[in-house]
């Protein structure tokens, strides 16, 4: 799985279990440790889409929670490859087309 959708999915998780109320430090996310510089990018491009918001924990350091105000757009994110309406379009072209092949 990508760094961002790991995060997303920790974040989601974490919400779900506190209602929102909780933030988390991107340290604490699972894999960040094996390779912190790509979970690192990941969390920046995610502050910058605004998908998560970030503050200052009580210790000064970074922690991350989702944007609340988003969370349609990050389900969205979160969907896997064959969920997108492009790939299921092109799946159902292609079966008509395998079917129409049998009928003639």
């Amino acid at each position: 799985m990508s760094p961002k959708k790991n995060i997303l999915q920790a974040l989601t998780r974490t919400y779900e279990e506190t209602q929102g109320q909780s933030y988390t430090r991107p340290a604490h996310i699972p894999g960040f440790a094996q390779s912190p510089e790509a979970y690192q990018k990941a969390v920046n491009e995610l502050l910058k889409d605004r998908l998560i918001e970030g503050r200052k924990d009580a210790e000064g350091h970074m922690a991350v929670a989702l944007n609340v105000h988003r969370l349609p757009d990050v389900k969205r994110e979160m969907r896997p490859v064959w969920a997108h309406p492009a790939v299921l379009a092109a799946m159902v072209v292609l079966m008509g087309a395998v079917g129409a092949g049998f009928i003639l």
